[in-house]
């Protein structure tokens, strides 16, 4: 087992060198799943890039044209890429018929001569081959809900009838192969409570929890007002389950607008009535002032976090939200939004009658968010890694 005093330039970033660049580029690195696709998870990949700037960023994938068209900031590291970036078929099949590539991708790396590799993962991004010695802290985001049952219903209505077989034959190996990563992990770091508690469930592992950084500073530019319509900004997956706040919507003629991209764009605008407004993705300013103007947010879905929500807090607005996942650690039912309990048409709309018969604090609402500010979560994250590099590589918490 390491101890502190071995490696003292690695602890000294982890207890608060700010610049992150005590540590040359060959002692830490930094893998994160891919960066194909923008959301809360390559928010937070981006705050670690940027705690420290000289690590490599190892990813199965990046396409720069789309994640740029997305408002990703590149960061300044060097970014390495796996053989799936060359792979011809990548950008014409869902992204679950290559599944099982994704863990030969990262084990493909070559990470030998780091002694610190922080992973931000909700799949295969933990899945490292390292050299002996080596301490791996894993962020997990959740661990992997198509493998370990966490969104069942909705992964079987994302996907075709006839394609299901494949992924039931798929899904054995591949949760095998991610709880065998998962063992080598030295220290697990949660998003959340509710994760921390999938990654006991999944892996029989411990995690610390760090909750994702939330910029609370960029919603602070523009007057707290009320136009009258819900918003929710999201990746548009089965499992977020914003249908069912559409059909809310379409049936008591709310105003609703629904800001983001992904599999389920299509179909989600062809359920929208007259009052619900798919926008497809929005620069950050335009969601600032859609945050700002609201009547309120809503999270619809079983979230790992949330940083949207924490957004919208952020702004001053109350959050409509399930009672399930990180809105119960974020959102204060009755102080800072109203939480309800089923993901139904009826549910929701109860909820919409209350929030009407309430008065809401703008500054009590913004002073929560603060408890997840991205200056937190470095602090924090420095905790965690410090608790690592002291436990050293024969430990496994």
């Amino acid at each position: 087992m390491r101890n502190v005093a071995s490696k003292p330039s690695l602890v000294s970033v982890a207890l608060g060198a700010r610049d992150g660049n005590a540590v040359g580029h060959e002692r830490i690195a930094v893998t994160h799943d891919y960066l194909d696709q923008y959301g809360g998870a390559e928010r937070t990949v981006l705050a670690i890039c940027q705690r420290f700037r000289s690590a490599p960023l190892y990813t199965s994938v990046y396409d720069r044209a789309v994640m740029r068209r997305l408002g990703f900031v590149e960061p300044a590291q060097r970014i390495v890429v796996s053989f799936i970036q060359r792979w011809p078929l990548r950008r014409r099949v869902p992204r679950y018929y290559l599944t099982w590539l994704y863990p030969l991708a990262f084990r493909s790396f070559d990470l030998r001569g780091y002694e610190l590799i922080l992973s931000s993962a909700n799949f295969a991004a933990k899945d490292l081959t390292l050299s002996p010695g080596a301490v791996h802290v894993s962020y997990c985001y959740t661990p992997p809900r198509f493998l370990w049952g966490f969104d069942s219903d909705t992964a079987c209505r994302a996907m075709p009838f006839h394609e299901r077989p494949l992924a039931t034959l798929a899904k054995a190996t591949l949760r095998r192969l991610d709880y065998r990563a998962a063992q080598q992990v030295n220290l697990f770091v949660a998003c959340s409570n509710a994760v921390a508690r999938r990654i006991q469930q999944a892996y029989g592992r411990r995690s610390v929890v760090v909750y994702p950084p939330v910029d609370t500073d960029r919603f602070n530019r523009h007057p707290v007002r009320d136009e009258g319509f819900f918003l929710t900004v999201s990746r548009l997956n089965a499992y977020k389950r914003i249908d069912y706040v559409i059909d809310a919507c379409n049936r008591a003629r709310l105003p609703l607008v629904v800001v983001g991209t992904g599999p389920w764009e299509t179909r989600l605008r062809s359920r929208a009535g007259p009052t619900v407004k798919v926008t497809g993705h929005l620069p950050d300013d335009q969601v600032e002032r859609l945050m700002a103007s609201c009547r309120a947010f809503v999270l619809p879905g079983e979230e790992d976090f949330g940083i949207a929500a924490v957004e919208a807090m952020a702004a001053g607005k109350p959050v409509v939200g399930l009672r399930r996942g990180g809105a119960v650690e974020t959102v204060i039912d009755g102080g800072t939004g109203l939480l309800y309990d089923e993901p139904t048409v009826e549910s929701f709309l109860d909820a919409v009658i209350r929030l009407s018969a309430a008065r809401w604090d703008a500054g009590a609402i913004r002073a929560r968010a603060r408890n997840f500010d991205k200056v937190r979560f470095t602090e924090r994250l420095d905790g965690a890694i410090a608790h690592a590099m002291h436990q050293g590589s024969s430990a496994v918490h």
